[in-house]
């Protein structure tokens, strides 16, 4: 058996194989010997198919087994001599198998690119400057003062005005036919909302409860049922109840509701500095994603289709689950799985040239992850989610892919701190980034 190497491009390799014609009649002779075992036709006793029978019935099932075994056979031998290391399953395609004949196959797989970093010291990079926002912790404020609000019933005789809340039984009918989906009791609407067709809430504005109206509306031309699209809709409408928001007043006792807080001031403080905590996270996510594409502008390789493929598969599966988390799904974002790779193919090709060019750096000046790194890092998360440190440390002793993935984290934000370190920062308003 010879086998010769052909480099495709620099992340795909083509391996050649030559088996000498005894080898592949010798393997041929033994795998028919081992089908006609098994073999079942009609009229003969399993075992006692004459040899010509089963050559004519099972010939695609040799050629496969035949492969198979002779690939077993040499495919590792020759990774392990021309020491190449796939990140890939092969594709194999063969010469026709038959006594007597040599055989000629092929195995072409993906590796990783052999990368020699440079010009990765002096990167020029943009930071976002941070500026504190007082409205933000105003504007937070706001949204916990409407997850406590309250909504009552208005005091009898009290007409509907915008921003409340009618509890409405509505039938609606087209050319005086009731249509499907056009009827509901005690249906709560807020009012000015604009969950309505347009001219329908506008319309119960003014109605007390117990009145009773019919409202004539128009279906937009571009409304998603068709059959009513562009047509006009009356609707009986009966008013049941009118309630209205309530809103808890922002002082010291609604501050005591989120927490071992005595006064406003204090929520406010804690408000503002989880607002400045995320801000400096992000402003320093978005510093290292410039980094790495500077890094990579300097560096432009190619990277394996495969490695690709696993981290859309990654990005994708993160995506759903981000999405169930607030009951939503692709779907219902316009997408599919396909459209989803289609479209952050090109993220994740640049997700992948980064990892790798990270790793080319770490490797050039010697950067590892210690011990040390190691505990430290596992102190911060067991500060940060009030776990016990020896359980966390029990955890990534025992699970080994947890444990790798974590020192592949740190070795990644040590390169990135080496690399910011020699780089050119600016910082700047955020409107010129």
């Amino acid at each position: 058996m010879t086998s010769t190497v052909e480099a495709l491009s620099s992340v795909k390799k083509k391996i050649t194989f030559e088996v000498p014609a005894e080898r592949v009649t010798a393997e041929i002779e033994k795998v028919f010997a081992q089908i006609r075992k098994r073999a079942a036709i009609k009229g003969f006793r399993k075992g006692k198919v004459p040899q010509t029978l089963v050559e004519k019935h099972y010939a695609d099932m040799m050629e496969t087994d035949v492969l198979k075994n002779l690939f077993d056979e040499t495919y590792f031998k020759a990774l392990a001599e021309h020491k190449i290391f796939p990140v890939s399953h092969p594709v194999i395609e063969s010469d026709e198998i038959k006594r007597g004949a040599a055989l000629k196959y092929s195995a072409t797989v993906e590796v990783m690119p052999e990368i020699e970093v440079r010009d990765y010291t002096g990167l020029e990079v943009k930071k976002e400057k941070f500026v504190l926002d007082d409205s933000v912790v105003e504007k937070r404020l706001s949204e916990m003062q409407e997850s406590m609000a309250r909504v009552v019933a208005v005091e009898e005789g009290k007409q509907a005005e915008n921003g409340n809340f009618a509890v409405i039984d509505f039938i609606g009918s087209v050319d005086g036919t009731p249509f499907e989906g056009g009827a509901a009791e005690s249906y709560e609407l807020e009012l000015g909302s604009g969950r309505f067709i347009p001219g329908f809430e506008e319309q119960v504005v003014g109605m007390k409860v117990g009145d009773q109206q019919t409202i004539t509306v128009t279906f937009p031309d571009e409304y998603w049922n068709k059959d009513l699209a562009g047509k006009e809709a009356k609707f009986d409408v009966t008013v049941k109840e009118i309630k209205v928001k309530q809103l808890p007043e922002i002082d010291d006792e609604f501050a005591g509701q989120f927490g071992e807080f005595e006064t406003l001031a204090e929520l406010k403080a804690k408000i503002s500095e989880m607002f400045e905590k995320q801000e400096k996270e992000r402003i320093q996510s978005d510093l290292q994603d410039r980094l790495v594409k500077a890094l990579i502008e300097r560096n432009e390789i190619e990277v394996p289709a495969t490695l690709v493929g696993r981290q859309l598969e990654m990005m994708l599966s993160n995506m759903k689950n981000r999405l169930a988390y607030q009951r939503l799904s692709l779907e219902m974002m316009g997408l599919d799985d396909e459209k989803f790779k289609e479209q952050y193919r090109s993220v994740a090709e640049n997700q992948v040239k980064g990892s790798l060019l990270l790793d080319a750096v770490g490797k050039k000046e010697g950067i590892k992850v210690e011990d040390a790194d190691i505990e430290a890092k596992l102190a911060e998360m067991t500060a940060e989610s009030g776990q016990e440190y020896e359980k966390v440390k029990e955890y990534y002793d025992q699970n080994h892919n947890a444990r790798e993935n974590l020192v592949a984290h740190l070795n990644e934000d040590k390169v990135l701190n080496f690399l910011l370190g020699k780089a050119v920062v600016t910082e700047v308003a955020k409107d010129e980034l």
